[in-house]
Protein backbone atom coordinates (compact mmCIF):
# COMPACT_ATOMS: atom_id res chain seq x y z
CA UNK A 1 0.00 0.00 0.00
CA UNK A 2 0.85 3.65 -0.35
CA UNK A 3 -0.49 4.82 3.02
CA UNK A 4 -1.13 8.57 3.05
CA UNK A 5 -1.38 9.74 6.68
CA UNK A 6 -2.60 13.21 7.59
CA UNK A 7 -1.58 14.57 11.00
CA UNK A 8 -1.50 18.02 12.60
CA UNK A 9 -1.93 19.56 16.04
CA UNK A 10 -0.08 18.76 19.26
CA UNK A 11 2.17 15.84 20.22
CA UNK A 12 -0.92 13.98 21.41
CA UNK A 13 -2.31 14.04 17.86
CA UNK A 14 0.96 13.53 15.98
CA UNK A 15 2.65 10.77 17.97
CA UNK A 16 -0.09 8.11 17.58
CA UNK A 17 -0.03 8.62 13.81
CA UNK A 18 3.76 8.36 13.79
CA UNK A 19 3.41 5.01 15.57
CA UNK A 20 0.82 3.83 13.04
CA UNK A 21 3.11 4.90 10.21
CA UNK A 22 6.08 3.03 11.66
CA UNK A 23 4.00 -0.15 11.95
CA UNK A 24 2.89 0.25 8.33
CA UNK A 25 6.53 0.58 7.24
CA UNK A 26 7.51 -2.45 9.31
CA UNK A 27 4.97 -4.44 7.26
CA UNK A 28 6.49 -3.28 4.00
CA UNK A 29 4.14 -0.43 3.05
CA UNK A 30 5.14 3.00 1.79
CA UNK A 31 4.13 5.90 4.07
CA UNK A 32 3.52 9.47 2.98
CA UNK A 33 3.13 11.67 6.06
CA UNK A 34 1.37 15.01 5.54
CA UNK A 35 1.89 17.42 8.43
CA UNK A 36 3.03 20.93 9.44
CA UNK A 37 6.57 22.28 9.31
CA UNK A 38 7.22 21.71 13.04
CA UNK A 39 6.83 17.92 12.70
CA UNK A 40 8.60 17.39 9.38
CA UNK A 41 11.93 16.36 10.86
CA UNK A 42 10.55 13.91 13.40
CA UNK A 43 8.47 12.29 10.64
CA UNK A 44 11.53 12.02 8.39
CA UNK A 45 13.44 10.38 11.23
CA UNK A 46 10.77 7.65 11.14
CA UNK A 47 11.67 7.00 7.49
CA UNK A 48 8.52 8.44 5.90
CA UNK A 49 8.15 10.48 2.78
CA UNK A 50 7.03 13.79 4.30
CA UNK A 51 5.01 16.65 2.85
CA UNK A 52 4.37 19.90 4.72
CA UNK A 53 1.14 21.77 4.06
CA UNK A 54 2.07 24.69 6.33
CA UNK A 55 5.42 26.48 6.30
CA UNK A 56 6.67 28.86 9.02
CA UNK A 57 6.59 31.80 6.60
CA UNK A 58 2.88 31.18 5.93
CA UNK A 59 2.09 31.08 9.63
CA UNK A 60 4.04 34.25 10.34
CA UNK A 61 2.41 36.05 7.42
CA UNK A 62 -1.06 35.06 8.64
CA UNK A 63 -0.26 36.28 12.15
CA UNK A 64 1.14 39.53 10.78
CA UNK A 65 -1.90 40.19 8.62
CA UNK A 66 -4.39 39.50 11.40
CA UNK A 67 -2.49 41.06 14.30
CA UNK A 68 -4.37 44.38 14.29
CA UNK A 69 -7.72 43.17 12.98
CA UNK A 70 -10.92 43.13 15.00
CA UNK A 71 -12.53 39.85 16.01
CA UNK A 72 -14.89 39.56 13.01
CA UNK A 73 -12.23 40.56 10.48
CA UNK A 74 -9.77 38.15 12.08
CA UNK A 75 -12.26 35.26 11.85
CA UNK A 76 -12.90 36.05 8.17
CA UNK A 77 -9.17 36.14 7.47
CA UNK A 78 -8.56 32.78 9.17
CA UNK A 79 -11.55 31.28 7.39
CA UNK A 80 -10.25 32.42 4.01
CA UNK A 81 -6.88 30.92 4.85
CA UNK A 82 -8.48 27.57 5.76
CA UNK A 83 -10.54 27.54 2.55
CA UNK A 84 -7.44 28.09 0.42
CA UNK A 85 -5.50 25.53 2.44
CA UNK A 86 -8.19 22.83 2.09
CA UNK A 87 -8.17 23.27 -1.68
CA UNK A 88 -4.36 23.23 -1.75
CA UNK A 89 -4.13 20.01 0.29
CA UNK A 90 -6.72 18.31 -1.94
CA UNK A 91 -4.63 19.13 -5.02
CA UNK A 92 -1.39 18.09 -3.30
CA UNK A 93 -2.77 14.66 -2.41
CA UNK A 94 -4.83 14.07 -5.58
CA UNK A 95 -1.65 14.22 -7.66
CA UNK A 96 -0.13 11.38 -5.63
CA UNK A 97 -3.03 8.91 -5.62
CA UNK A 98 -2.74 5.61 -7.43
CA UNK A 99 -4.32 2.17 -7.26
CA UNK A 100 -2.25 1.28 -4.20
CA UNK A 101 -3.20 4.33 -2.12
CA UNK A 102 -5.19 4.50 1.10
CA UNK A 103 -6.03 7.62 3.12
CA UNK A 104 -5.71 7.73 6.94
CA UNK A 105 -7.15 10.93 8.40
CA UNK A 106 -7.92 12.39 11.87
CA UNK A 107 -10.75 14.92 12.39
CA UNK A 108 -9.11 18.07 11.01
CA UNK A 109 -8.65 16.25 7.68
CA UNK A 110 -11.91 14.29 7.48
CA UNK A 111 -13.45 16.59 4.88
CA UNK A 112 -10.38 16.43 2.62
CA UNK A 113 -10.09 12.62 2.78
CA UNK A 114 -13.84 12.23 2.26
CA UNK A 115 -13.78 14.42 -0.87
CA UNK A 116 -10.85 12.47 -2.32
CA UNK A 117 -12.59 9.19 -1.51
CA UNK A 118 -15.77 10.41 -3.23
CA UNK A 119 -13.90 11.60 -6.33
CA UNK A 120 -11.35 8.82 -6.87
CA UNK A 121 -12.71 5.89 -4.85
CA UNK A 122 -9.51 5.80 -2.81
CA UNK A 123 -9.98 3.72 0.37
CA UNK A 124 -10.23 5.89 3.48
CA UNK A 125 -9.91 5.13 7.20
CA UNK A 126 -10.94 7.79 9.72
CA UNK A 127 -8.94 7.86 12.97
CA UNK A 128 -10.59 9.14 16.15
CA UNK A 129 -8.30 10.03 19.04
CA UNK A 130 -10.97 10.83 21.64
CA UNK A 131 -14.60 9.81 22.25
CA UNK A 132 -15.63 13.47 22.02
CA UNK A 133 -14.85 13.43 18.29
CA UNK A 134 -17.57 10.86 17.60
CA UNK A 135 -21.05 12.19 16.95
CA UNK A 136 -23.70 10.87 19.33
CA UNK A 137 -27.11 12.11 20.36
CA UNK A 138 -27.64 9.22 22.79
CA UNK A 139 -24.45 9.94 24.74
CA UNK A 140 -23.17 13.33 23.56
CA UNK A 141 -19.67 14.54 24.43
CA UNK A 142 -19.45 17.16 27.16
CA UNK A 143 -17.71 20.43 26.33
CA UNK A 144 -17.19 23.30 28.77
CA UNK A 145 -19.23 25.75 26.72
CA UNK A 146 -22.15 23.38 26.02
CA UNK A 147 -22.58 21.36 29.21
CA UNK A 148 -26.27 22.29 29.18
CA UNK A 149 -26.76 20.34 25.95
CA UNK A 150 -26.08 16.90 27.45
CA UNK A 151 -28.65 17.59 30.18
CA UNK A 152 -31.48 18.10 27.70
CA UNK A 153 -34.02 15.28 27.16
CA UNK A 154 -33.15 13.20 24.11
CA UNK A 155 -35.95 14.58 21.84
CA UNK A 156 -34.91 18.16 22.65
CA UNK A 157 -31.23 17.28 22.18
CA UNK A 158 -32.01 15.83 18.76
CA UNK A 159 -33.97 18.92 17.75
CA UNK A 160 -31.25 21.32 18.92
CA UNK A 161 -28.54 19.42 17.06
CA UNK A 162 -30.50 19.19 13.82
CA UNK A 163 -31.15 22.92 13.97
CA UNK A 164 -27.50 23.66 14.73
CA UNK A 165 -26.28 21.44 11.92
CA UNK A 166 -28.70 22.99 9.44
CA UNK A 167 -28.14 26.63 10.41
CA UNK A 168 -24.51 26.74 11.60
CA UNK A 169 -22.39 23.63 11.00
CA UNK A 170 -23.38 22.84 7.42
CA UNK A 171 -23.14 26.48 6.20
CA UNK A 172 -19.67 26.73 7.77
CA UNK A 173 -18.36 23.61 6.06
CA UNK A 174 -20.20 24.10 2.78
CA UNK A 175 -18.53 27.50 2.38
CA UNK A 176 -15.18 26.02 3.41
CA UNK A 177 -15.55 23.26 0.80
CA UNK A 178 -16.87 25.44 -2.02
CA UNK A 179 -13.55 25.76 -3.83
CA UNK A 180 -12.27 22.16 -3.45
CA UNK A 181 -15.69 20.77 -4.44
CA UNK A 182 -15.72 22.96 -7.54
CA UNK A 183 -12.23 21.85 -8.54
CA UNK A 184 -13.08 18.19 -7.99
CA UNK A 185 -16.46 18.60 -9.71
CA UNK A 186 -18.33 17.27 -6.68
CA UNK A 187 -21.58 18.47 -5.06
CA UNK A 188 -21.16 20.09 -1.67
CA UNK A 189 -22.32 17.74 1.09
CA UNK A 190 -25.02 18.19 3.72
CA UNK A 191 -25.43 16.79 7.24
CA UNK A 192 -21.67 16.87 7.29
CA UNK A 193 -20.97 15.84 10.88
CA UNK A 194 -23.89 13.47 11.43
CA UNK A 195 -23.77 11.54 8.15
CA UNK A 196 -20.95 12.51 5.83
CA UNK A 197 -17.41 13.18 7.02
CA UNK A 198 -16.45 9.85 8.63
CA UNK A 199 -15.17 7.17 6.31
CA UNK A 200 -18.08 5.03 5.09
CA UNK A 201 -15.64 2.09 5.11
CA UNK A 202 -13.87 2.08 8.49
CA UNK A 203 -13.41 4.30 11.55
CA UNK A 204 -10.56 3.43 13.94
CA UNK A 205 -11.15 4.60 17.51
CA UNK A 206 -7.74 5.04 19.12
CA UNK A 207 -8.87 4.22 22.67
CA UNK A 208 -10.28 1.25 24.58
CA UNK A 209 -13.90 0.30 25.21
CA UNK A 210 -13.27 0.17 28.97
CA UNK A 211 -12.33 3.88 28.74
CA UNK A 212 -15.56 4.70 26.91
CA UNK A 213 -18.42 2.22 26.38
CA UNK A 214 -19.80 2.46 22.84
CA UNK A 215 -23.14 4.31 22.49
CA UNK A 216 -25.63 2.67 20.16
CA UNK A 217 -25.60 5.59 17.70
CA UNK A 218 -21.85 5.74 17.06
CA UNK A 219 -20.85 4.84 13.46
CA UNK A 220 -21.43 1.14 12.79
CA UNK A 221 -18.11 0.96 10.93
CA UNK A 222 -16.21 1.89 14.14
CA UNK A 223 -13.47 -0.41 15.46
CA UNK A 224 -11.79 0.37 18.80
CA UNK A 225 -8.09 -0.47 18.89
CA UNK A 226 -6.79 0.70 22.27
CA UNK A 227 -4.44 3.60 23.00
CA UNK A 228 -1.62 3.67 20.39
CA UNK A 229 0.86 5.16 22.86
CA UNK A 230 3.82 5.96 20.66
CA UNK A 231 6.93 7.92 21.64
CA UNK A 232 9.46 8.75 18.91
CA UNK A 233 12.96 7.50 19.74
CA UNK A 234 11.57 6.10 23.00
CA UNK A 235 14.63 4.05 23.88
CA UNK A 236 17.02 6.93 23.21
CA UNK A 237 15.23 9.51 25.35
CA UNK A 238 16.41 10.16 28.91
CA UNK A 239 15.56 12.32 31.90
CA UNK A 240 18.06 15.12 32.53
CA UNK A 241 20.75 14.54 35.15
CA UNK A 242 19.33 17.32 37.32
CA UNK A 243 15.83 15.87 37.23
CA UNK A 244 17.10 12.36 37.99
CA UNK A 245 18.99 13.70 40.99
CA UNK A 246 15.89 15.56 42.20
CA UNK A 247 13.78 12.41 41.91
CA UNK A 248 16.38 10.36 43.78
CA UNK A 249 16.64 12.89 46.61
CA UNK A 250 13.15 12.50 48.07
CA UNK A 251 9.64 11.06 47.85
CA UNK A 252 7.74 11.02 44.55
CA UNK A 253 6.71 14.57 43.60
CA UNK A 254 3.45 15.97 42.20
CA UNK A 255 3.88 16.92 38.53
CA UNK A 256 2.14 20.11 37.38
CA UNK A 257 1.65 20.49 33.63
CA UNK A 258 -0.58 23.35 32.38
CA UNK A 259 -0.17 22.21 28.76
CA UNK A 260 1.91 23.47 25.86
CA UNK A 261 -0.93 25.65 24.56
CA UNK A 262 -1.17 27.71 27.79
CA UNK A 263 0.17 31.17 27.07
CA UNK A 264 0.16 32.65 30.59
CA UNK A 265 0.62 30.02 33.31
CA UNK A 266 1.99 32.44 35.95
CA UNK A 267 -1.12 32.40 38.19
CA UNK A 268 -1.39 28.62 37.87
CA UNK A 269 2.19 28.06 39.05
CA UNK A 270 1.84 30.53 41.92
CA UNK A 271 -1.14 28.54 43.21
CA UNK A 272 0.66 25.23 42.55
CA UNK A 273 3.57 26.41 44.70
CA UNK A 274 1.24 27.28 47.59
CA UNK A 275 -0.41 23.85 47.30
CA UNK A 276 2.81 21.81 47.44
CA UNK A 277 4.00 23.86 50.40
CA UNK A 278 0.69 23.38 52.24
CA UNK A 279 0.81 19.63 51.55
CA UNK A 280 4.46 19.43 52.54
CA UNK A 281 5.04 17.75 49.21
CA UNK A 282 7.61 18.08 46.46
CA UNK A 283 6.69 19.30 42.99
CA UNK A 284 7.84 19.39 39.39
CA UNK A 285 6.64 22.33 37.27
CA UNK A 286 6.65 21.77 33.51
CA UNK A 287 6.74 24.72 31.13
CA UNK A 288 8.85 26.32 28.42
CA UNK A 289 7.76 29.76 29.66
CA UNK A 290 10.41 30.14 32.36
CA UNK A 291 9.60 33.83 32.86
CA UNK A 292 6.17 32.86 34.21
CA UNK A 293 7.56 30.83 37.11
CA UNK A 294 7.68 32.20 40.68
CA UNK A 295 10.87 31.83 42.71
CA UNK A 296 11.12 28.10 43.41
CA UNK A 297 12.34 26.50 46.65
CA UNK A 298 14.56 23.40 46.71
CA UNK A 299 11.45 21.23 47.00
CA UNK A 300 10.24 22.22 43.51
CA UNK A 301 12.03 21.45 40.24
CA UNK A 302 11.39 23.11 36.89
CA UNK A 303 11.79 21.30 33.60
CA UNK A 304 10.68 21.88 30.01
CA UNK A 305 8.70 18.86 28.87
CA UNK A 306 10.70 15.71 29.73
CA UNK A 307 9.72 12.25 28.44
CA UNK A 308 6.51 11.45 30.33
CA UNK A 309 6.90 7.69 29.99
CA UNK A 310 10.00 7.98 32.20
CA UNK A 311 8.85 10.74 34.54
CA UNK A 312 5.28 9.74 35.46
CA UNK A 313 6.08 6.30 36.96
CA UNK A 314 8.20 8.21 39.50
CA UNK A 315 5.52 10.78 40.39
CA UNK A 316 2.85 10.67 43.10
CA UNK A 317 0.19 12.47 41.02
CA UNK A 318 -0.22 14.51 37.85
CA UNK A 319 -2.06 17.83 37.53
CA UNK A 320 -2.73 18.62 33.87
CA UNK A 321 -5.04 20.02 31.20
CA UNK A 322 -6.75 16.81 30.08
CA UNK A 323 -5.21 15.92 26.73
CA UNK A 324 -5.99 12.32 25.84
CA UNK A 325 -2.33 11.37 25.37
CA UNK A 326 -1.42 12.71 28.82
CA UNK A 327 -4.39 10.92 30.42
CA UNK A 328 -3.36 7.63 28.80
CA UNK A 329 0.26 8.01 29.96
CA UNK A 330 -0.88 8.72 33.52
CA UNK A 331 -3.11 5.63 33.41
CA UNK A 332 -0.14 3.61 32.16
CA UNK A 333 2.00 4.97 35.02
CA UNK A 334 -0.70 4.02 37.57
CA UNK A 335 -0.86 7.45 39.22
CA UNK A 336 -3.91 9.60 40.09
CA UNK A 337 -4.56 12.72 38.06
CA UNK A 338 -6.24 16.04 38.71
CA UNK A 339 -7.57 17.35 35.41
CA UNK A 340 -8.03 21.07 34.74
CA UNK A 341 -9.77 21.09 31.34
CA UNK A 342 -9.36 24.02 29.02
CA UNK A 343 -11.16 23.58 25.74
CA UNK A 344 -12.32 21.14 23.04
CA UNK A 345 -12.32 17.51 24.26
CA UNK A 346 -10.46 18.03 27.55
CA UNK A 347 -13.49 18.15 29.86
CA UNK A 348 -14.98 15.05 28.25
CA UNK A 349 -11.65 13.21 28.57
CA UNK A 350 -11.31 14.25 32.21
CA UNK A 351 -14.81 13.14 33.15
CA UNK A 352 -14.11 9.72 31.67
CA UNK A 353 -10.94 9.40 33.78
CA UNK A 354 -12.99 10.52 36.79
CA UNK A 355 -15.65 7.86 36.12
CA UNK A 356 -12.90 5.24 36.06
CA UNK A 357 -11.94 6.35 39.57
CA UNK A 358 -8.41 7.35 38.53
CA UNK A 359 -8.75 11.10 38.84
CA UNK A 360 -10.87 14.16 39.49
CA UNK A 361 -11.88 17.13 37.35
CA UNK A 362 -11.57 20.74 38.51
CA UNK A 363 -12.97 23.21 35.99
CA UNK A 364 -11.70 26.35 37.74
CA UNK A 365 -7.93 25.93 37.55
CA UNK A 366 -7.33 28.90 39.89
CA UNK A 367 -9.57 27.78 42.77
CA UNK A 368 -6.83 27.10 45.30
CA UNK A 369 -9.13 25.58 47.94
CA UNK A 370 -10.75 23.12 45.56
CA UNK A 371 -7.42 22.14 44.02
CA UNK A 372 -5.93 21.48 47.45
CA UNK A 373 -8.90 19.42 48.65
CA UNK A 374 -9.01 17.28 45.51
CA UNK A 375 -5.27 16.65 45.52
CA UNK A 376 -5.39 15.65 49.18
CA UNK A 377 -8.10 13.11 48.37
CA UNK A 378 -6.26 11.70 45.35
CA UNK A 379 -3.03 11.31 47.31
CA UNK A 380 -4.55 9.77 50.44
CA UNK A 381 -7.37 7.54 49.13
CA UNK A 382 -6.62 3.79 49.17
CA UNK A 383 -9.52 3.28 46.76
CA UNK A 384 -8.02 5.69 44.19
CA UNK A 385 -4.63 4.03 44.56
CA UNK A 386 -6.11 0.56 44.00
CA UNK A 387 -8.21 1.70 41.03
CA UNK A 388 -5.14 3.27 39.42
CA UNK A 389 -3.25 0.00 39.90
CA UNK A 390 -6.04 -2.08 38.34
CA UNK A 391 -6.44 0.33 35.42
CA UNK A 392 -2.68 0.35 34.83
CA UNK A 393 -2.88 -3.39 34.24
CA UNK A 394 -5.45 -2.83 31.46
CA UNK A 395 -3.18 -0.54 29.42
CA UNK A 396 -1.62 -2.54 26.61
CA UNK A 397 1.72 -1.73 24.97
CA UNK A 398 1.32 1.02 22.39
CA UNK A 399 2.80 -1.22 19.69
CA UNK A 400 -0.07 -3.67 20.15
CA UNK A 401 -2.67 -0.95 19.57
CA UNK A 402 -0.74 0.40 16.56
CA UNK A 403 -0.71 -3.12 15.13
CA UNK A 404 -4.50 -3.33 15.50
CA UNK A 405 -4.92 -0.02 13.68
CA UNK A 406 -2.78 -1.27 10.81
CA UNK A 407 -4.84 -4.48 10.70
CA UNK A 408 -7.89 -2.25 10.18
CA UNK A 409 -6.10 -0.27 7.44
CA UNK A 410 -4.96 -3.39 5.58
CA UNK A 411 -8.40 -4.98 5.86
CA UNK A 412 -10.04 -1.81 4.49
CA UNK A 413 -7.60 -1.71 1.59
CA UNK A 414 -8.11 -5.36 0.63
CA UNK A 415 -11.89 -5.15 0.98
CA UNK A 416 -11.87 -2.22 -1.44
CA UNK A 417 -10.71 -4.57 -4.18
CA UNK A 418 -7.46 -2.74 -4.76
Amino acid sequence: MNAIIFAAGSDGEIHPHLGIGRELMARGHHVTFITTFDYVEIARESGFEVLSFLEPEEKQELLRKTEKLGAIAKIKSYYGFLTDKASEICEMVAGRLDGQSILIAPPFFYVIARLLHAKYGTPYVSTVLVPAHLHSLKSPPIFKSTQWYSRLPYPMRKLVFRGGELLIIDPFFRLLLKRPCRRLNLPRPRQIISKWWYSPQRVAGLFSEWFCPVPEDWPKQLKLTGFPLSIPNENARQLSDGLLQFLDDGPPPIVFNPGTETQNPRAFFEIALKIVQTLGARGIFLTRLVDHLPALPDTVWHESYPPFHLLLPRASALVHHGGIGTIALALRAGIPQLILPGWTDQLDNGLRAERLGCGLVQQDSLDETALLEKLQHLLSSPQVRETCRLTQARIEPGAKACSRVVDVIEETFHNSGK
